[in-house]
C-alpha cells in the first residue's frame, strides 16, 4: 500500500463528525414496500370490512371502575377521555345513567388505589390492594387499573434508565414497545438513544420505520414526524433518508415542513461520501456549494470539519488543511487535530504530522488507535526523529489499550536497537501474546540472548521449535545492535485494554465497538472472545454472546471456566434449559459457579412447571434447589401457591404465615386471605 492509499484509508477510518456517525443501513432499508404502503388510502374492501357489524359487547363493573372514579371526583376531562377509550373497546357503549349518582358504580371502592396511582406510590398500592382483597373476597383490581398501573410503571422505569444513561437496561425493558402501535413518542425517542448507544442498527431502522410509516389512524402529528426525521439524520444513510422524505412528502403539510431539513440532508450526503459509505454517491455541485457557503459564513465546527473531511476524501489535502486550521483556531477539538495531522499525511509530510500530534497529545486522550498510528513514525528507521518522554509514555499506553501487536513489536525493536533488552523482551512477548508471529518471537529470543536467559530460551525452543524452526536458526547468526541512543522505554505495565475498561464500566456498546476493531485485524484470542461474550450478554444479544462464549471455550487459553460460566448464563437467560443442563454435565466448573447455574436452572424449571399448572413438578424442582441455595421470599411464595393448588391448604397457610413473620408483604396477606376463604375461616 502506497503512502497516499494508506493516508486515505486512515482518513476514512477517523472521520467522526456528527454527520458521519452511523454505518449505512443497507441491510434493512428504511423504506420498504410494506412501510410505504401504509401511507396509501385504504381499499374499498378494507372499508367495507371495517363497516361490518362487530359482535356486541358491554363493559362490566370492573371496566367501569375508572370512569366512576373520575366522575366521583368531578374530573370531567378524564371522564371524557375514559369515555372515548370505552367507546373504542365497546362500540355500543353509552354512559351509565347513574354515573353521577351518589354511591354509583362498582360496589368495591377503588378510589384509594387511583389516588396512590396518581402519586406513583407503588408499594402502598400493593398494600392497599391486599387490604381491599381481604375485605372483599374474590375481588381483583379492574383490568383498566391493572393495565394503566403496569403502563405507568413501565414509563417510569424507561425514563429512569434513560436519565441514568443506562442504555443496556433500557434496551431490555423497552423491547416490548411496538414501534407501529406505540402512542407515546417520547418513549420511542428514548429507545432511539438506547439503540444508537448500543450500535443496534437494525433495531434503529425498525424503530424509525414504525414512527414514520403508520396507518392514518395511528399517524403522529406533523411536528413529531419532523422531529423524528431530524433525529434520523444522525442514524440513517442519506440515500435512505431522502427516499423516506420523498414518500412522506405525499402529505402537503409534511412536504412544506421538511424544507428546513434539506440542508441537514445535504450535510449527511457529504458526510456519507467523505466516510466512504458503500453506495454513497459523490455530492453534486449544488449540494457542495450550499454547505460550503454556510460553513464560510456561519463557521459552525461541524460544517468546517465536514468540508475538511470531504476535501481529504477527494485528495485535496492542501485545501482540506485550511478548513481544519480554521477549526483549530476557532474551536480547537480532537477532530481538528486529527484533520490537520491527516492533511499532513496526505501531503506526504509524515514528520510534520508527528510533530503536530506530539504537541497536542492532551487533545487525544481518547484517541488511542489514531495516536498509535501517528506516533509510530518516530520509532521507525534509525532513530533520527527527536522524541519527547511524553511521546514514549503515551505511545506505550496507546499500544496497551488497543492491544496492537504491530505497534508493540515496533516499540520492541526500538528498545532492542537502543540496547534496552529487558523492556524489549517484554514488548516482544506482549506482541507475541496478542498475535503470534515469527518476528515477535525472534525479537524476544534475541533480547533473551543478550540478557543471557538460556533457560527461558530453551523453554521457548521446546514449545515453538518445530513451528518456528527458521527463527531459531536465524538468531544464531544475528549481529548485536549498534546501540545508538534512544529514549528510555519502560516495559508494558498494568494498563488494561480499552474494551476491558468499557466492560467494567458496563459500557457494553463501546466495548463491542472496540472489539470489532480488534477483530478486523485478526482472530481474537480466547480470553478476548470471552470478554466479547460478556459485553454481548450485557447488550442482551444472546445468540452472538452464545457464539462468543462457545468460541472462547473451544479454544481454551486458560479461560475455560469463565467461558463455560458465561455460556451457561447465556443459555439460561435464553430459557434454553436443556442446553444449559447438558453444558453442566460435560463441562467442569468451580463449585460456586456450578451451584449458581444449577440453582437458576432449577428455578426456571420450577417456574415453567408452575406456568403449566404442573404443581408437583414445581415442588420437586424447588426441593432440589433448596438443597443447593437458600430460598428467597418470591420462590417460597411459589412453593406456597403450589401447595395451595394441590389442596395442601394447611401447609400453604403455614408457609405464608412464616414469610409474614420475616417480612410484611402484601402478597403473603393475599395468600392467607385466599386460603382462609377456601377453608371457611372468617376471622
Amino acid at each position: 500500500m502506497n503512502k497516499n492509499s494508506r493516508a486515505a484509508a486512515l482518513c476514512a477510518g477517523t472521520i467522526l463528525t456528527t454527520f458521519v456517525l452511523a454505518m449505512p443501513l443497507t441491510a434493512t432499508p428504511l423504506v420498504v414496500r410494506q412501510a410505504a404502503s401504509t401511507m396509501a388510502p385504504p381499499s374499498m374492501e378494507a372499508v367495507n370490512e371495517a363497516a361490518k357489524p362487530q359482535p356486541k359487547s358491554a363493559p362490566d363493573s370492573v371496566d367501569l371502575a375508572a370512569l366512576y372514579f373520575y366522575a366521583k371526583n368531578g374530573e370531567a376531562d378524564r371522564v371524557e377521555a375514559e369515555t372515548r377509550r370505552l367507546e373504542v373497546r365497546f362500540p355500543d357503549f353509552v354512559l351509565p345513567a347513574d354515573l353521577y349518582a351518589p354511591d354509583a358504580g362498582n360496589t368495591v371502592d377503588e378510589s384509594s388505589l387511583w389516588q396512590l396511582y396518581e402519586r406513583d406510590d407503588y408499594a402502598r398500592i400493593d398494600q392497599e390492594t391486599s387490604r381491599i382483597a381481604a375485605a372483599n373476597p374474590g375481588w381483583e383490581p379492574s383490568d383498566d387499573f391493572r393495565m394503566k398501573l403496569e403502563r405507568r410503571k413501565l414509563r417510569n422505569t424507561i425514563t429512569a434508565a434513560h436519565e441514568a444513561k443506562d442504555f443496556a437496561t433500557l434496551v431490555r425493558i423497552g423491547a416490548g414497545l411496538d414501534p407501529m402501535q406505540e402512542t407515546e413518542i417520547d418513549l420511542l425517542w428514548m429507545m432511539i438513544d438506547a439503540y444508537r448507544a448500543n450500535d443496534m442498527r437494525d433495531a434503529l431502522t425498525n424503530l424509525y420505520r414504525g414512527i414514520l410509516f403508520r396507518g392514518q389512524d395511528k399517524a403522529f402529528s406533523k411536528e413529531l414526524v419532523l422531529t423524528t426525521l431530524q433525529k434520523a439524520i444522525e442514524d440513517v444513510s442519506a440515500a435512505d433518508l431522502r427516499e423516506a422524505m420523498q414518500v412522506l412528502s405525499a402529505d402537503p403539510d409534511l412536504a412544506l415542513g421538511m424544507g428546513p431539513l434539506q440542508l441537514d440532508l445535504m450535510r449527511r450526503e457529504i458526510g456519507d461520501y467523505a466516510a466512504s459509505v458503500p453506495g454513497a454517491p459523490r455530492p453534486d455541485d449544488a449540494v457542495l456549494a450550499a454547505v460550503r457557503q454556510v460553513a464560510e459564513t456561519a463557521g459552525s465546527p461541524k460544517d468546517l470539519a465536514l468540508m475538511g473531511w470531504y476535501l481529504l476524501r477527494i485528495e485535496q489535502p492542501k485545501e482540506a488543511s485550511s478548513w481544519f486550521e480554521r477549526l483549530m483556531e476557532d474551536h480547537p477539538t480532537p477532530e481538528a487535530v486529527r484533520g490537520l495531522a491527516l492533511s499532513h499525511v496526505h501531503l506526504s509530510e509524515d514528520a510534520e504530522a508527528f510533530a503536530f500530534v506530539s504537541e497536542h497529545l492532551d487533545f487525544l486522550s481518547a484517541e488511542d488507535a489514531f495516536l498509535a498510528d501517528q506516533l509510530s513514525f518516530a520509532f521507525k528507521g534509525e532513530g533520527k526523529t527527536k522524541i519527547d518522554d511524553r511521546v514514549v509514555t503515551r505511545y506505550s499506553e496507546a499500544i496497551q489499550k488497543t492491544e496492537s501487536a504491530d505497534h508493540a513489536r515496533l516499540l520492541g525493536w526500538y528498545a532492542y536497537n537502543s540496547r534496552q533488552f529487558q523492556p524489549a523482551s517484554a514488548w516482544f512477548a506482549k506482541a507475541f501474546d496478542w498475535q503470534p508471529e515469527a518476528d515477535s518471537l525472534k525479537g524476544m529470543l534475541l533480547s533473551m540472548t543478550r540478557l543471557g536467559q538460556k533457560a527461558e530460551i530453551n523453554e521457548l525452543r521446546a514449545r515453538y521449535g518445530e513451528v518456528y524452526s527458521t527463527v531459531f536458526a536465524e538468531i544464531k547468526s544475528a549481529a548485536e545492535p549498534k546501540g545508538k541512543g534512544g529514549k528510555a522505554v519502560n516495559a508494558p505495565g498494568g494498563i488494561e485494554a480499552r474494551y476491558l475498561s468499557s466492560l467494567q464500566k458496563k459500557d457494553y456498546g463501546a466495548c463491542i465497538a472496540d472489539l470489532r476493531k480488534l477483530e478486523a485485524r485478526g482472530q481474537l484470542r480466547p480470553d478476548v472472545q470471552v470478554s466479547k461474550g460478556w459485553c454481548l450478554l450485557g447488550l442482551n444479544h444472546l445468540a452472538e454472546a452464545r457464539q462468543a462464549f462457545t468460541d472462547g471455550l473451544a479454544r481454551g487459553g486458560g479461560k475455560a471456566d469463565d467461558a463455560a460460566y458465561g455460556l451457561g448464563l447465556t443459555l439460561l437467560r435464553a430459557k434454553l434449559t436443556d442446553d444449559a443442563e447438558a453444558l453442566l454435565m460435560r463441562q467442569p466448573l468451580t463449585p460456586l459457579r456450578e451451584r449458581e447455574l444449577r440453582a437458576e436452572l432449577l428455578w426456571q424449571k420450577a417456574r415453567s412447571a408452575f406456568d403449566r399448572k404442573q404443581y408437583r413438578q414445581t415442588l420437586e424442582a424447588l426441593n432440589v434447589r433448596l438443597q443447593l441455595v437458600p430460598e428467597p421470599v418470591g420462590i417460597s411464595q411459589m412453593r406456597a401457591w403450589s401447595h395451595y393448588h394441590l389442596g395442601n391448604l394447611a401447609q400453604s397457610r403455614s408457609i405464608f404465615a412464616q414469610l409474614n413473620q420475616v417480612m410484611a408483604d402484601p402478597a403473603n396477606s393475599r395468600g392467607i386471605a385466599a386460603i382462609n376463604e377456601r377453608m371457611g375461616i372468617t376471622r
